[in-house]
């Protein structure tokens, strides 16, 4: 980037922070060259001389006071509302500016027609996309006498509700006065007929039960405005057709009368449904203008962005702190697919702002800023912009109006808009030379950098020309595109071609002004190691250099070679048939599917397959799941993605029981998942081949062939605490499952350190033992080995967990069984030593049974099942208890007591006491009221 154009852009994000009220007032007079060059760290004389000269260019103005003062020429002009003439050195304070466009008679510039037409500039798009639409509610609005009612249709969430509104706005500013808008949404009395007429029209005293005095309804409350009917598909054939009398003679009667008034209301409808299906012919027959409102995604990219800087500028003037935000930033959330529409949008900016706000509270900042760490879903953000290739930061101001699209479209864009195959690998050599890396280090790092970059261009959903089609480079660049188009008898989609005008566009700027001693990429050690379609990127390389007189650098082919590469393996995809299957299991309403979603789209083929796992959805729900895809398909190879907790046990299982060969890579997000797709799209599906090249990228993956087995299988358990903790582990879980056990299976007690590397682990088993599990504090490096957190195990899915591990399928009676009786002995073999530590009076054995007795007599009573973690709280509270009424500790608790007879739940408090009676008799002990309510607050809180 040239220096001048980094003073240029700090000026203009100076400018930016600055509000129109401080430039009127005139708290700010500008920015000196000093604040410039300790901003930049670049000499003050050269600072100066950029300035002057942005100032001969039109992109700033001077203030000729002393110290002289610069300013951002554009941002003035959007503070000031006015166009500012070249020369712009014409005033001597910068307010001075504003008192001139204040006595302009043409302050309404913005707003073309008559007084009332710029109601409709609030909407966005009303020139572009929404045009024909608000053309068509004006045209309905002012058809004399009365005008026409209005139907709008649309998805849910395109912004109906704001376009009723305006045209509301839009009346009331043309006739000069306040009329009424009534809002009613259909689906509230739907179901209801006379409480829909009721409603609508009104009642008289006695016309029906409960009717004591006379009600307007919202017809007669609507009288000479609007009445806007939100969700009209809700209403029934019957109420439609209760609309009919004001609709045909503009006239209605109350319920319990048979006088009929005059009125002069407009409807207009919304609906999200078909019109044809969801309403009478003889309603929509009475609705004169139906007028379709575009959804998000059939917006224009300026319409979007508009939508994008409002909703930013609503949060900033509602929290009343300013929002800086980068273009980078705002131009990915306006690109975004919102299912949800407008309405979607604004939600998730304001989620953004929230999140923002809270990150600005806790660090006391008085501006917040909006960066990739408030994404939600980081897996999707486009590469970050290098720090010296930033784009253009936006200020958004308590009070200021939204700043428009057009405005921040103009802005000077850095050299970040070239394409990034040459752009970024000349500013990355850049860097690397000053480093301590060998000149082969350097060329082995930017390799990589190269099919990075090509892989992550080709992933973008739309790619957007970087040179204007009145550039003459463009038509032969274009000429170019055609030519390799013919030579390759294969037509470029609209992405695919601008790619190429981009990259072709980039080459030449690169060569032309790059100085050749300081052109690495003539380097030579650049070019991959594998050129596929040698002989025809050849061709287009001397074609580009005789058409444009350059000599492309080397490293062009590789670029070439893999364009071609991927343009023609995506053509061929149709004919590739996959010999394995790939499964997405994730944690999420729709993580799964999402990622599996956006990757097929990606690729442009169905390969993924997803199951979601909602938060309260069993393990062995999640299981079954994947055991009936792997049947009803006749999975023969699987590759499964997991990303965290039970999953990763499932790849083990599934192998065994359908005895075929899985591939399971765990902790997955989008980036592994491309590369494994890319890998089986374009390289191999053999499970070695893809084992090694996710093993070459970092991944966690293992493989499960269905040919080896296993005579023994080990669980090892250890805790950070010691070995003496993993034994209790041990004795606890020997105690709970007995004969429940596998035959084959042993549990093996480690420290932690030995478990650390397979080389340690392997000298505490035999060559016969394959590890099934572990069970510990902290998980090791032993990928291929479930690991089971205690907290997990101490949990109410522990025992679940571990079945599903040992192999018991979980959705058959027998196991169903097995895990209460296995459960129930757990809870009592925890409980008891928990007990134990607290009970030194009496004998905790003989108590706990005794307790536990009342503990089933209570649920029995009360038709309840509380969870294993609610019976361990009661047991041990209980036992303690009764420890402590025997040692006589009673005088605190009357202390605190209570009347029994204030207590709630009389019914339940009454089981409690008379399940606890058996106890007082054996122990020579009252319970007093307050314990009563503590014991039915641990069962029901």
């Amino acid at each position: 980037m040239r220096r001048i154009d980094r003073v240029a852009r700090e000026l203009k994000r100076m400018s930016k922070s600055i509000s129109k009220s401080e430039l009127i007032e005139g708290s700010v007079s500008g920015f000196t060259a000093k604040e410039l060059s300790e901003s930049l760290q670049i000499a003050r004389n050269s600072v100066s001389e950029d300035l002057n000269e942005l100032v001969k260019e039109g992109r700033a103005i001077k203030i000729k006071s002393r110290p002289v003062y610069f300013f951002d020429l554009q941002i003035l002009e959007y503070r000031s509302g006015q166009k500012i003439e070249i020369p712009s050195d014409q005033h001597l304070k910068i307010k001075d500016y504003f008192k001139s466009s204040e006595n302009q008679e043409d302050t309404a510039k913005y707003y073309p027609g008559d007084n009332s037409n710029h109601i409709f500039n609030e909407i966005i798009g009303s020139n572009e996309s929404m045009e024909k639409v608000i053309a068509k509610l004006k045209a309905a609005m002012l058809y004399p006498p009365f005008g026409l009612n209005v139907l709008l249709t649309g998805e849910a969430g395109v912004g109906k509700n704001k376009v009723a509104e305006t045209v509301h706005k839009y009346m009331e500013s043309h006739q000069q006065q306040s009329i009424p808008f009534i809002y009613f949404n259909c689906s509230e009395y739907h179901s209801n007929p006379e409480l829909l007429t009721s409603h609508l029209f009104g009642h008289v005293k006695g016309a029906f039960t409960g009717a004591e005095t006379d009600k307007a309804g919202l017809i007669e409350k609507a009288n000479n405005g609007f009445l806007f009917l939100d969700e009209v598909h809700r209403l029934t054939a019957e109420g439609q057709e209760k609309l009919f009398t004001v609709l045909d003679r503009r006239s209605y009667s109350r319920m319990g009368e048979s006088l009929y008034h005059p009125v002069n209301v407009r409807i207009i409808c919304a609906t999200t449904e078909n019109v044809q299906s969801a309403l009478l012919q003889t309603f929509l027959r009475r609705i004169q203008v139906v007028a379709q409102i575009p959804s998000l995604a059939e917006r224009t990219e300026k319409e979007r962005l508009e939508l994008a800087l409002s909703f930013f500028q609503q949060e900033s003037n509602q929290i009343k702190k300013s929002l800086k935000v980068s273009e980078e930033i705002l131009q990915f959330i306006a690109n975004q697919n919102y299912p949800g529409n407008v309405g979607q949008m604004k939600s998730d900016i304001q989620l953004i702002c929230a999140e923002g706000y809270l990150h600005s509270m806790t660090r006391n900042l008085k501006t917040i800023t909006i960066d990739y760490n408030l994404i939600e879903d980081k897996n999707v953000l486009p590469v970050p912009a290098e720090p010296d290739e930033q784009r253009e930061e936006v200020f958004f101001i308590p009070g200021d109006p939204s700043i428009p699209a057009d405005l921040l479209l103009q802005l000077p864009k850095s050299s970040k808009q070239l394409d990034p195959f040459y752009s970024l690998l000349l500013k990355e050599y850049e860097e690397l030379s000053g480093s301590n890396l060998s000149h082969q280090e350097i060329l082995a790092f930017l390799r990589e950098k190269i099919q990075s970059h090509f892989d992550y261009t080709f992933q973008q959903k739309n790619v957007v020309r970087i040179i204007q089609d009145n550039n003459p480079v463009y038509h032969k660049i274009d000429n170019v595109v055609s030519h390799i188009e013919k030579a390759l008898q294969l037509p470029f989609t609209k992405l695919k071609k601008n790619i190429l005008i981009n990259h072709i566009y980039s080459l030449i700027s690169i060569v032309r002004n790059t100085p050749a001693d300081s052109l690495f990429l003539f380097d030579k050690g650049l070019v991959i190691n594998r050129l596929d379609y040698f002989e025809e990127v050849k061709n287009i390389c001397t074609h580009i250099e005789e058409t444009f007189q350059i000599n492309c650098p080397p490293v062009e082919l590789s670029f070439m070679s893999l364009f071609l590469q991927r343009l023609l393996h995506e053509d061929n995809t149709t004919e590739k048939k996959y010999d394995n299957d790939v499964v997405i299991i994730a944690h999420g309403e729709s993580t799964a599917s999402s990622l599996a979603g956006y990757t097929n789209k990606l690729f442009q083929k169905n390969v993924i397959q997803a199951i979601d796992i909602p938060f309260e959805q069993p393990v062995n729900e999640t299981l079954n799941l994947l055991k009936q895809l792997v049947d009803k398909q006749n999975i023969k190879k699987l590759v499964l993605l997991v990303d965290v907790g039970s999953p990763m046990y499932f790849g083990n299982i599934i192998s065994k029981e359908f005895q075929i060969d899985v591939l399971m890579i765990k902790d997955i997000n989008l980036l592994s998942i491309i590369e494994l797709m890319n890998v089986i799209m374009y390289e191999s599906t053999d499970f070695n081949y893809l084992l090694s090249a996710m093993h070459d990228r970092d991944l966690k993956v293992v493989l499960y062939q269905k040919e080896l087995s296993y005579d023994s299988q080990v669980i090892i358990i250890t805790c950070a605490t010691g070995i003496g903790a993993a034994i209790k582990i041990k004795n606890l879980l020997q105690d709970t499952f007995g004969d429940y056990l596998p035959s084959n299976l042993r549990l093996l007690t480690l420290s932690y350190e030995e478990t650390k590397s397979v080389d340690k682990l392997s000298g505490y088993l035999e060559e016969h033992e394959y590890p099934l599990a572990m069970i510990g504090t902290f998980e090791t490096d032993l990928l291929d080995v479930p690991f089971i957190p205690l907290d997990i195990l101490f949990s109410e899915k522990g025992i679940e967990n571990l079945m599903v591990v040992l192999g018991y399928n979980m959705d058959s009676k027998s196991s169903k069984v097995i895990q209460e009786e296995i459960s129930s002995k757990y809870i009592q073999n925890v409980s008891l030593e928990a007990i134990a530590n607290y009970i030194h009076v009496l004998n905790p054995q003989k108590l706990l049974i005794e307790m536990k007795s009342v503990y089933e007599h209570i649920c029995r009573q009360l038709d309840i099942q509380p969870s294993m973690l609610i019976m361990l709280r009661f047991l041990i509270h209980c036992c303690c208890t009764v420890e402590r009424l025997v040692a006589d500790d009673g005088a605190v608790l009357k202390a605190k007591n209570v009347d029994p007879d204030s207590l709630d739940k009389q019914k339940e408090i009454s089981v409690i006491k008379l399940s606890l009676r058996q106890i007082e008799l054996s122990y020579d002990i009252k319970f007093p009221a307050i314990e009563i309510k503590y014991i039915y607050e641990v069962l029901f809180y």
